[in-house]
């Protein structure tokens, strides 16, 4: 599975910016940025802290099935960690799953798996499967192996990174719903390259760096700089608008991305005046840079842009005329924000002007599964 150079590069110069913002000064190195060593430096401190409750340099084979290795792993999954002064939550397992091990009853079985883990040579990949075999989860599993070694393993949130994934290109590959030791390996040789990657930019740069790196473009990133508060934006002075349906061309080298305007969006009240009509909109106002966030994401993995319904590409139909044209589709109506909520990308999606419209055909609105099943009919 191989991470493309070109569109690491376009994420990197997006992350130092991000970075840079908020540390207010350059981004030299992931050690010396007081942003990141606060929301992923306790990474770090999850590892020594957890080393040290492991002390397994003092089990012995005697301790196999007493309950001394089992007690001594459950230690080593805290809830909470000292980091930079302050007590911070341990992040790295769910909550529901954190008392899984506590919970299991002892035996021999329990403590010979865990000290293969540590202690044996047996190979990663059979202590991995039998890990699973003793009722553990993939996030679970993922963090035994990394308070093993951080510089080999790293932790795994599974729908997570397959999202992040997607921002790097890596379409096909799933972690979600397939926990095995062959899909932890590939999942590690992803952030292997992210770290090999991240070394020409930093040369101290670690494999967990290479890891906070992708959860800070995939999720940092999206909830605070491209989450899109409506509040921030929003004007208290209504407008007069035709209620029409109009979508905007996203030129190749464009930087500014236009907002679609669709009609249901808008509430309409029409009074008849002679012959005419007027209408008076009220129109809860897009953000531009949510949409332009999704094209730009859309694009680094599909250049076609195809409607996530029906397929149907405006630039494999129209050539050079329907290149980067499409229309963004919020999931839940604008006119059901209020100026509280954040917009996130994944609340966006871009069909043709087609399914579009008929999205919006009659209320209640379509989902885009119901369209989706009316499609393949």
């Amino acid at each position: 599975m191989e991470v493309l150079i070109k569109i690491l590069e376009i994420n990197y110069t997006k992350f130092i910016r991000f970075i840079d913002e908020i540390d207010r000064h350059p981004f030299t190195t992931f050690k010396a940025s007081k942003y990141l060593d606060k929301e992923e430096g306790y990474k770090s401190s999850v590892y020594k802290e957890a080393r040290q409750q492991l002390n397994s340099a003092l089990w012995k084979t005697a301790d196999i099935g007493n309950g001394k290795i089992q007690k001594s792993v459950v230690s080593a999954i805290m809830n909470t960690v000292k980091h930079g002064g302050q007590v911070v939550n341990n992040n790295l397992i769910v909550w529901r799953s954190r008392d899984t091990l506590k919970n299991m009853p002892a035996s021999k079985d329990l403590d010979a798996t865990l000290y293969d883990l540590y202690k044996s040579k047996v190979s990663d990949e059979v202590s991995f499967d039998r890990l699973y075999r003793i009722g553990l989860n993939y996030q679970f599993i993922a963090y035994l192996f990394f308070i093993k070694e951080q510089n080999r393993f790293t932790p795994i949130s599974q729908e997570k990174f397959d999202k992040i994934f997607e921002l790097i290109g890596i379409l096909e590959f799933k972690t979600s719903r397939n926990i095995s030791w062959e899909n932890y390996s590939t999942f590690l040789s992803i952030i292997k390259q992210v770290q090999k990657f991240l070394k020409t930019k930093d040369k101290e740069a670690t494999l967990l760096d290479a890891h906070s790196f992708l959860w800070v473009l995939g999720n940092q990133m999206s909830e605070q700089a491209v989450v899109i508060s409506i509040a921030s934006n929003s004007t208290t002075e209504p407008q007069v608008q035709e209620q029409e349906s109009r979508a905007v061309t996203l030129e190749p080298e464009a930087t500014h991305v236009e907002v679609p305007l669709i009609a249901e969006e808008d509430e309409a009240l029409a009074f008849p005046e002679g012959k005419e009509k007027f209408r008076l909109h009220r129109i809860k106002e897009r953000n531009r840079d949510l949409v332009k966030a999704v094209k730009e994401r859309a694009l680094l993995i599909d250049g076609n842009l195809c409607c996530q319904v029906c397929e149907f590409s405006f630039l494999e139909k129209y050539g050079a005329l329907g290149e980067g044209f499409i229309e963004a589709h919020h999931l839940r109506p604008i006119s059901e924000l209020t100026e509280e909520t954040l917009t996130q990308l994944d609340d966006l999606v871009l069909v043709c002007s087609n399914c579009h419209r008929m999205l919006h055909r009659r209320r209640p609105w379509l989902t885009l599964e119901d369209l989706k099943l009316l499609v393949q009919q």
